[in-house]
């Protein structure tokens, strides 16, 4: 399901904003990091000032989009500088369980743009005077971002270009996963004429990693368990993990995705245990099963071939319930 307005009618909202809070989900990243850059820079053409406010500091990955960014940390926003902000623009979710430092302010604040291409979607940015751009078939936010300056003719500068095709090779697995289509790659060109260089970005990107993130995936693939009938895979990371690769919570991003070379395999389950004892479970899938619905089972969301959830309890009945309930979910495929 979409709700996508006219490129106009996003222009016309944006035409009464001046100093718009930017936002996005907490654990950013290069979709929602671009995003929120490439607005930045794009809204600047038309004298808006948004103020981007981040609930988690960027990634190391991501340190080539962070001194453009030059976000806030929610927790350092004072009460006067969220009163001047006179609108608000979400990217890259809508759900309120990836905003909750701001729920609260986010029910009573200005007029407020989500503009996303998930499927999971709470009532934010439904009010009279509100604004939801959401297109469920587009690989990444930065593809709409991108589509809407190409569409209003706006300039996209080597910078813009740069934070608009992190965001969409990112999303898109750097074009491997199953949403890049004709779509994304007709963007991406366009991007890489106004001044994207995919060669540096991926070494940027993919090629700094530090010998504790090597240890820390040794441990994950050490963990590795295959279920189902060898339809399943499931790793596991917990904070001993951490401790001893010497690794911090940031390394762990993306490692649910080493599961994908192996090639029975249609699903695979990524738990990591919390610094405050949660559990968060990545969920990924090849061809057929729905990992957005089984995440929101869970309280989470995602996309249809990746998804993520918050779980809460003991970690033996917490893992225990989604791996039984993603078997009998393969078992009905």
């Amino acid at each position: 399901m979409c709700t996508r307005p006219s490129h106009v009618s996003v222009s016309a909202w944006l035409a009464e904003c001046h100093r718009p809070a930017l936002l996005s989900h907490q654990r950013p990243d290069g979709d929602s990091l671009g995003a929120m850059l490439a607005l930045k820079l794009l809204l600047a053409q038309r004298g808006i000032e948004p103020r981007p406010l981040l609930f988690d500091p960027v990634p190391q990955r991501y340190a080539c989009l962070a001194d453009d960014l030059d976000a806030r940390l929610w927790d350092q926003a004072t009460g006067d500088e969220l009163a001047d902000c006179d609108s608000v623009i979400i990217v890259d979710t809508c759900a309120l369980a990836q905003l909750a430092p701001a729920a609260d302010w986010l029910a009573q604040a200005p007029r407020t743009l989500v503009i996303d291409h998930h499927a999971t979607r709470d009532a934010i940015a439904t009010r009279r005077g509100d604004l939801r751009v959401i297109d469920a078939d587009a690989s990444a936010t930065c593809l709409l971002i991108a589509e809407w300056a190409v569409d209003q003719r706006l300039e996209i500068s080597p910078r813009t270009a740069t934070a608009l095709f992190v965001g969409i090779a990112t999303d898109c697995g750097w074009f491997r996963f199953s949403n890049t289509d004709a779509r994304t790659l007709r963007v991406s060109a366009e991007l890489i004429e106004a001044g994207a260089v995919p060669a540096e970005l991926y070494s940027a990107l993919f090629e700094r990693d530090k010998p504790a993130r090597l240890r820390l995936i040794a441990r994950m693939l050490g963990s590795l368990e295959i279920k189902a009938n060898g339809r399943l895979a499931v790793m596991y990371l917990r904070q001993s993990d951490f401790a001893a690769a010497g690794a911090d919570a940031q390394m762990a991003a993306d490692l649910v995705n080493e599961a994908a070379r192996l090639g029975d395999t249609e699903a695979t389950l990524l738990f990591t245990e919390q610094a405050d004892g949660s559990i968060r479970v990545n969920l990924r899938s090849k061809r057929c099963l729905d990992v957005a619905a089984l995440a929101r089972e869970f309280g989470g969301g995602g996309h249809a071939r990746a998804a993520g959830a918050q779980l809460t309890g003991d970690w033996d009945t917490a893992v225990t319930a989604v791996v039984r309930r993603t078997q009998e979910l393969l078992e009905e495929l």
